[in-house]
């Protein structure tokens, strides 16, 4: 919950089994954990869905219908927003999403809109929007502080990634591709991708671990399907990492190859394979990729921006006035 009259002030409202892991992200100062709902105190609901919240047996599903149901209960009058962190693409429990359709699943769709009841939706990218189709709803996309990355000239000739190794299914994350991608460079040219917290590579200690890791990386491979502007992509570019990346979700509309970065065609697995080798060895034209995709993380990606953009939406409901 939010009370606008002090614009930054945020309650946290979740159950007592839940705990944020400082060790990893420090907590925010404006916000405070709270166990119980206070009455008049609210001028806007924030809830969050994603496309696994209509799976019950998943603990997130469940403390999402709850917090909905006591947020309906208890504060009727205060308006609700909904941030979808996701896309309607999950073929491997909703097979109407096939190869046809982009993947995209009208079940899926119907469900989370279901959920949602007529309320207001921001999604993470304008690809993500328009799959969803649901006209009550706009696009924000993420923002950082650029001074909150750390950012090192002396890179280490070495490419990572940082996407999720469990929950929602292959071809949102595109883990088969990454694997692919992976299996080719150790095969082909003797070089180790760098799958950040999983078995046999980088583990981060923490938080500041993490950061001063990329800082020094010299490549970051992006190699995601269906997840709308991954976080751990614009982190990796406000470290100067050289981002080769899919094109999904708008990467093409903010990352000119070559310049700023590199596309590369979906689940081309000798294209990125190749590309990524001859990178690793042409270090300089890496780090000078690296450093103007910076530039492009600090003009687009940042909180002044997103924090604008949230300001406009909630003037436009007559939230803020």
């Amino acid at each position: 919950m939010m009370a606008l009259k002090d614009v930054a002030d945020f309650d946290l409202l979740i159950n007592y089994t839940r705990r944020w892991d400082e060790k990893n992200r420090e907590f925010p100062p404006n916000a405070k954990w709270v166990d119980h709902i206070e009455k008049g105190k609210y001028d806007l609901v924030i809830l969050n869905i994603d496309q696994q919240c209509t799976n019950y047996d998943l603990n997130k599903a469940m403390l999402m219908q709850h917090m909905k149901e006591i947020c309906r209960k208890e504060i009727p009058e205060v308006p609700r927003i909904w941030i979808n962190h996701a896309t309607p693409i999950y073929p491997e429990k909703y097979p109407d999403g096939n190869k046809q359709n982009n993947f995209v699943s009208e079940q899926l769709k119907k469900e989370i809109m279901d959920i949602v009841e007529g309320d207001y939706m921001v999604c993470n990218s304008h690809q993500a929007q328009e799959e969803w189709g649901y006209n009550n709803s706009t696009t924000i996309i993420h923002g950082m502080e650029a001074d909150e990355w750390m950012y090192n000239e002396n890179k280490e000739p070495r490419i990572c990634t940082f996407i999720s190794a469990g929950g929602i299914g292959d071809k949102y994350y595109n883990r088969s591709f990454l694997t692919a991608v992976m299996d080719e460079l150790k095969e082909q040219y003797g070089i180790a991708l760098q799958w950040i917290n999983t078995p046999g590579c980088f583990t981060a200690k923490g938080i500041k671990d993490y950061k001063e890791f990329l800082s020094k990386s010299l490549i970051y491979f992006n190699p995601t399907f269906a997840s709308p502007m991954p976080r751990a992509r614009t982190e990796a570019m406000l470290s100067g990492c050289c981002i080769v990346t899919t094109p999904q979700h708008g990467a093409d509309m903010f990352i000119e190859d070559g310049v700023n970065g590199f596309l590369v065609p979906h689940n081309n697995i000798e294209y990125a394979t190749k590309l990524i080798a001859k990178l690793l060895f042409d270090y300089e034209i890496a780090k000078n990729v690296g450093k103007k995709g910076r530039e492009t993380a600090i003009k687009l990606f940042n909180r002044d921006r997103y924090r604008k953009d949230w300001i406009s939406l909630l003037t436009k409901l007559n939230i803020l006035k």
